[in-house]
């Protein structure tokens, strides 16, 4: 059966026209065609607003034979942030179409990669996600996962990002330290407020096609400067510098009451246990 031609314009212009607008910032991306196909695309959207929050949405476009216009939205960034790039459009042999993507997880933290199936019947999408081609890939969309079911959404918060993360792709374990902020007393962009701003780090394990699990978690406020109520700055409840020793995660944390006094320390965990 021929196939009806789709331009690059008309897949824009419907992007455009259905795609999210945030008013600034807004831009829909060349079409990426499948080699030998002029009938079906993947479109990227980028929204911004200009100044704190922005996202990527990758969309499938296709024509009818009929010439109507169709789309689907197959993956989106709002929760994190990340832009998202288009790696390739494939069709396969049961004349579905898989489109390929990533970010370099420019918010998150994550670089990540995902596949996405679609199957075209009778002007629907079925869209599903397909089976990871590594380990790797595999622990990323897991840890993508957390970021996304952890996000809290304030004007003066910082984004939820994995600060480090250590994947064993031969023994099939993973580990990585999660930031998130809580909480603010702080009333503005350049204010302290009396206590400043809640932080939460937490350590969490994944082990083969398990769900990551968490190991442990900290959360303080602490301030640029100190505080008169308190007279300290606060309490840092960073961890950092995660290793993987044979059975053994180790992290560093900071030992004390407050900021000012505060002593780096090691605590370990194994793998096959969730405390220390």
């Amino acid at each position: 059966m021929k196939k009806t031609e789709l331009t690059a314009e008309e897949a824009k212009t419907l992007i455009d026209r259905v795609g999210p607008s945030l008013g600034c910032g807004d831009f829909t991306y060349e079409p990426v065609f499948p080699e030998g196909r002029i009938d079906v695309c993947a479109v990227r959207r980028m929204a911004e607003n200009g100044s704190d929050y922005g996202f990527d949405t990758i969309y499938l476009v296709w024509k009818e034979p009929d010439g109507l216009l169709k789309h689907e939205e197959i993956k989106n960034s709002r929760s994190t942030k990340d832009y998202i790039h288009i790696e390739s459009v494939v069709i396969n042999k049961d004349g579905s179409v898989s489109v390929s993507f990533g970010s370099g997880g420019s918010f998150s933290g994550v670089p990540w990669s995902e596949s996405m199936k679609v199957a075209i019947n009778s002007g629907k999408a079925d869209v599903s996600k397909e089976t990871p081609i590594s380990y790797a890939v595999q622990a990323k969309r897991a840890m993508m996962k957390v970021v996304e079911n952890h996000q809290h959404n304030h004007p003066l918060y910082k984004p939820t990002v994995v600060k480090e993360h250590i994947i064993d792709e031969e023994r099939k374990v993973v580990a990585f330290i999660l930031f998130e902020q809580i909480d603010t007393d702080r009333c503005s962009e350049h204010s302290d407020g009396w206590l400043g701003d809640q932080f939460r780090y937490s350590l969490w394990k994944m082990n083969g096609g398990n769900d990551p699990t968490q190991l442990y978690e900290d959360h303080a406020y602490i301030r640029r400067s100190k505080s008169e109520l308190t007279g300290t700055r606060g309490r840092d409840c960073s961890l950092k510098d995660l290793r993987i020793e044979g059975d053994t995660i180790k992290v560093i944390r900071f030992k004390g009451e407050q900021a000012e006094e505060q002593e780096p320390e090691e605590i370990l965990f194994n793998m096959a246990v969730s405390n220390f």
